[in-house]
């Protein structure tokens, strides 16, 4: 069986957002967008992968907006043994006191549970212009003044404003009092100091740029380039760990229950409401599939080599522009995916 070990579970629990971002993948969801329901299967499922050992953290968001499913973040909050890790990603975009019921309630519950869970908000200026009720400066505050026992706060936007989020974030501190600093840290992080307290700040290149995207994002062989010296090993798709740390499965839940590997998603694994998982099952899987065994053993730069000269391929590279998304992609064209296995 295949060696893999600090997996990343990713739950989209909703399609419903009213936020609007013009860069979303997923806007052609959110009209009619559904919210993921916990059933018994999903629960006893989902309590079976959340507290194996090998899961290295819970992230939970949405191919919407997470804060339009909360209570379902909750229940999944409640399915942890202890001792384990949780994201939450959000824009945020609550009026401040629910923002405070929503972090107050959360805080207890994990606190409770013997967990720990960061609160990551988006910084980015499609998501700034869209949100009324500012929540960076607000949180920001609250951290500072009353620090949470078991949540910590982080923020993350697209490589393209990286100099707009950093402005933004001083700015929103300076509204509140509070001076502070950023510290570059390589070119996909950054740490925002104030008050004695660090918060992180990670980039993601941008996605399907269009062709009035700025000047300054990271092409995909520079993403790739970037992600290979932060963990100091190839990238391989799966959940990347640092050096000498095996690489972990990167698991995807959908709001309707299907089941995938994150950017392998021509490959259904089954229904968490209907079907039974586990990370063994799950690793004997990758092993036995010719495609997720590649991706997952092979440098992804090197899968792509192959490719090389082909137009639609160099098309679909540069269009996506993201390792995960142009695996999506290239996973409706057979041919190609055929000569990326056959080597």
């Amino acid at each position: 069986m295949m060696n893999l070990n600090g997996h990343l579970l990713y739950l989209d629990i909703t399609q419903r957002c009213g936020v609007d971002c013009s860069f979303c993948m997923y806007a052609d969801k959110h009209r009619n967008g559904i919210n993921f329901q916990m059933s018994d299967t999903a629960s006893q499922n989902l309590r079976a992968l959340i507290n194996d050992p090998s899961v290295k953290r819970v992230s939970v968001s949405g191919e919407g907006e997470p804060l339009n499913n909360v209570a379902v973040f909750h229940q999944i909050l409640q399915l942890s043994a202890g001792s384990q890790a949780f994201e939450f990603i959000s824009s945020g975009f609550w009026p401040h006191d629910m923002l405070t019921d929503f972090i107050e309630v959360t805080d207890r519950q994990v606190h409770g549970n013997g967990d720990k869970c960061n609160i990551r908000l988006s910084g980015d200026s499609y998501h700034m212009e869209k949100i009324r009720h500012k929540p960076h400066g607000f949180c920001l505050d609250y951290w500072l003044k009353t620090p949470p026992d078991a949540l910590s706060l982080s923020f993350r936007s697209v490589d393209t404003d990286r100099d707009f989020t950093r402005a933004y974030l001083l700015e929103q501190l300076a509204e509140y009092g509070w001076d502070g600093r950023v510290e570059p840290h390589g070119e996909l992080d950054d740490i925002l100091w104030a008050g004695g307290q660090s918060f992180r700040i990670d980039y993601k290149n941008h996605v399907n740029p269009s062709p009035s995207t700025p000047p300054g994002y990271l092409d995909l062989a520079d993403y790739i380039s970037a992600l290979e010296s932060k963990v100091g090993k190839p990238f391989t798709l799966g959940s990347l760990n640092p050096h000498p740390c095996e690489n972990g499965i990167d698991l995807t839940m959908k709001p309707d229950g299907r089941v995938y590997l994150y950017g392998a998603e021509n490959v259904l694994l089954g229904n968490i409401h209907h079907d039974v998982f586990s990370w063994d099952g799950l690793r004997q899987r990758i092993a036995d599939t010719p495609l997720l065994r590649q991706l997952y053993t092979t440098p992804l730069q090197e899968l792509l080599d192959r490719l090389d000269g082909d137009l639609t391929a160099s098309r679909i590279i540069s269009e996506a522009n993201n390792p995960y998304w142009v695996v999506k992609n290239l996973s409706q064209e057979p041919d190609l995916i055929e000569r990326m296995i056959a080597g």
